[in-house]
């Protein structure tokens, strides 16, 4: 995979060990959209709420799982 300046190498690196928990379950139940899915969408680009929407379907039912999309994106685009 090529990297480019909006895509993240080894993102489950840059996050917290509590969210590393549990990735191959739905972060988003509404669209059943597995947490690792939205990490990866983050990893290669998606770095706001609409793009990981975009991808992926996350948010986009009743958006319960908005604030969780909100901090995997500012676990992983944070500057080390």
């Amino acid at each position: 995979m090529k990297s480019t300046p909006n895509t993240v190498n080894n993102p489950l690196d840059k996050l917290p060990e509590i969210l590393r928990q549990n990735l191959k379950k739905n972060l988003c139940v509404c669209n059943e959209v597995k947490k690792i899915d939205i990490i990866n969408a983050i990893a290669n680009g998606a770095n706001t709420v609409m793009k990981v929407r975009d991808q992926t379907f996350a948010t986009s039912g009743n958006g319960c799982c908005t604030r969780q999309v909100e901090r995997l994106i500012e676990c992983i685009h944070t500057s080390e």
